[in-house]
């Protein structure tokens, strides 16, 4: 794992408002290099994913880390090109957990070590990539691009890309132990049919 230097000039009262700010109402602002963005609000299939995933991370993550969803990351909390991405499910290792203070762990100063983005309809091709981009240059091993659509997760660890169709099962180094049956995952959330009366 690649160490991100730990910014001591942060003042976690003023990225406490700014927090704030941005989490007053939903769907969620993100500051992406100063520039706030909003969330796409995410509708039955996202959420309905977004819980799944959430299930799976926080079960494999058991003794290693916390998993959590909607957390709040501020990648560079300080000067004029802040950045703070809130994804839809994150796990942090219970090492980097555990070097943080009280209001830290409340919005980590850093990218977590996984980071789960699932596409929302009309949501920008161009600020998920810059936000992939930022959350492996920022402390992230591993960032999941989940695509209902395509029916596919897209592994990103840095040195390479890698797409995971439903044919396959998502396995990768940076998250060992970690496995999720792609084509179960996205059946799991699809609306039941009616029964033909």
């Amino acid at each position: 794992m690649r160490e991100v230097p730990f910014l001591q000039t942060i003042h976690f009262a003023e990225l406490s408002r700014l927090s704030q700010e941005l989490d007053a109402e939903k769907p969620y602002f993100e500051l992406i290099e100063g520039l706030e963005v909003q969330k796409v609000s995410p509708q039955t299939r996202h959420s309905r994913l977004q819980g799944k995933l959430f299930t799976i991370l926080d079960a494999w993550a058991n003794e290693r880390g916390i998993a959590g969803t909607e957390w709040r990351f501020w990648l560079i909390p300080t000067a004029q090109r802040r950045t703070s991405l809130v994804p839809d499910v994150a796990y942090v290792s219970r090492r980097r957990f555990a070097a943080l203070g009280e209001d830290q762990r409340e919005m980590p100063p850093f990218a977590p070590d996984i980071a789960v983005e699932i596409r929302s309809p009309g949501e920008r091709r161009r600020n998920l990539q810059r936000k992939v981009e930022l959350y492996l240059a920022h402390g992230s091993n591993l960032v999941l691009d989940v695509d209902p659509k395509t029916r596919t997760i897209v592994a990103h660890d840095g040195a390479a890309s890698r797409t995971f169709t439903e044919h396959e099962r998502f396995e990768h180094p940076a998250a060992p132990g970690l496995s999720i049956d792609v084509r179960k995952l996205f059946a799991s959330v699809e609306e039941p049919r009616r029964p033909v009366s």
